[in-house]
């Protein structure tokens, strides 16, 4: 969430809570009664009034819309520390390694690799499709082997896990040539 979003809800968060508690009051006081009634009254005669309301509203949807929205762009890197310094590989670089090692397997279709760190390792999810005569236990574990010696040779980072998970069934369709 953005600094001007956070400030929007502290904003947002004080005034609706001050309201709440002004409302509270109302069922117990005659006179906050009788003050909310006068107040209604005055805002059903003039239009403007509706500014407020509006104003709630469309704060209400920015951070309703902000504290949804996924952020696409992934801003984490492993970072491994060297003798020399450190070295910053950013998850993309390994999602891309991951499908590049996973292509080599044969019988697999629509590949797409996703990288996250936990503890000091690599948690990859490949998903696929495999075609209709590949024996998928075979598939999958030669995969996941081929992706963790590849990540783990060429980066220097340890792979904790391979999640691999089969989509469908790819029907393998030749070209004919007449």
């Amino acid at each position: 969430m953005k600094l001007l979003d956070r400030i929007f809800l502290t904003i947002y968060s004080i005034l609706v809570g001050t309201l709440a508690l002004l409302l509270m009051f109302i069922p117990f006081n005659n006179d906050a009664y009788h003050w909310t009634s006068y107040f209604v009254n005055n805002l059903r005669t003039n239009w403007e009034n509706i500014l407020i309301p509006l104003l709630f509203l469309g704060i209400s949807i920015k951070l309703l819309i902000s504290g949804v929205k996924f952020n696409k762009m992934k801003h984490h890197s492993m970072i491994r520390h060297t003798a020399y310094g450190e070295i910053k590989i950013s998850m993309e670089a390994i999602e891309g390694m991951a499908k590049k090692a996973a292509s080599t397997v044969t019988g697999l279709k629509n590949i797409k690799a996703t990288a996250h760190q936990v503890d000091d390792g690599l948690l990859i999810m490949v998903t696929a499709l495999v075609l209709s005569d590949i024996n998928i236990p075979e598939a999958t574990t030669k995969l996941q082997q081929n992706v963790k010696e590849y990540i783990e040779e060429y980066t220097g980072v340890l792979v904790k896990e391979i999640k691999v998970q089969v989509e469908d069934i790819a029907i393998n369709t030749k070209a004919r040539v007449e």
